[in-house]
């Protein structure tokens, strides 16, 4: 089934095509990262394709990017309340990096917890 988004703790992600902007502002910055166990994407295959595959699943389409790259618009109640780049560090050790903005409504801490869950995915 294609739903083109998918939701956890209350926040809807789907993919960022139209370069999309927070509606709520002033806009802050976010820089996190996450460790790809903690995401549960640990495994023998490059990062960018568990990355791609996991995301693929949850917005129900195919999406894939060689370097691991996925924009990512973030909404609740309808307004877009963070836009970030979610990729596949560069350094030696691989780690899924999150810059954009958020609203200052949202905490990264938050933001970051519900990126988690969603890809952990159930259980």
């Amino acid at each position: 089934m294609t739903t083109g988004f998918f939701e956890a703790r209350g926040l809807r992600f789907r993919l960022d095509r139209e370069g999309a902007e927070v509606s709520e502002g002033p806009a802050r910055s976010v820089e996190a990262t996450i460790a790809p166990d903690e995401a549960g994407l640990d495994g023998d295959e490059p990062l960018a394709e568990l990355l791609g595959r996991r995301l693929s699943a949850l917005l129900g389409e195919a999406v894939s990017d060689e370097e691991g790259i996925f924009d990512l618009a973030v909404e609740r109640d309808g307004a877009v309340i963070a836009a970030v780049q979610l990729s596949c560090g560069e350094d030696e050790e691989e780690e899924l990096e999150l810059l954009g903005e958020r609203a200052p409504s949202l905490p990264v801490r938050a933001l970051v917890e519900a990126l988690v869950d969603a890809l952990r995915g159930p259980g």
